[in-house]
């Protein structure tokens, strides 16, 4: 007896955040899909419960650039946009953790010609004489 064969697509894809309902998802396709693919790949996959797929295709943005002198147009790839509709609500995860005034906390900005972060040990001790920001202990 045969072993089954198995299909891994190559595809990549991605769920957009949207204000629809939380039974109905978007995600980003390329342009070569058709809705049978797409539910066949969601439920196959994934194990969604998909009731309705909706497509609409996007052309991509255009732009000028300029190559030797000379400028040409180019374009971004299509993409395709798909809302698919399924029996189960689904819930998106929770955000990054936020500050309190609503800002996602990056890592700190190192001035030009400052040290890196892989030489951070051999920096001098901050005191009040290198650092206006430094607070005396009481």
């Amino acid at each position: 007896m045969k072993a089954p064969s198995l299909y891994f697509p190559s595809v990549s894809f991605r769920l957009v955040r949207s204000n629809l309902p939380p039974h109905q998802q978007v995600f980003r396709f390329p342009p070569k899909y058709n809705k049978i693919d797409i539910t066949s790949l969601l439920t196959g996959l994934y194990g969604l419960q998909i009731t309705d797929v909706r497509t609409m295709n996007y052309t991509g943005r255009g732009h000028y650039e300029q190559y030797k002198g000379a400028s040409r147009r180019t374009r971004a790839a299509g993409f395709k946009k798909v809302i698919v509709t399924t029996k189960d609500d689904f819930e998106f995860p929770p955000p990054v953790s936020v500050a309190r005034n609503g800002a996602i906390p990056l890592p700190p900005r190192i001035p030009k010609g400052a040290p890196t972060f892989k030489f951070r040990h051999l920096l001098p001790e901050p005191n009040e004489n290198n650092d206006p920001s430094f607070k005396k202990e009481k």
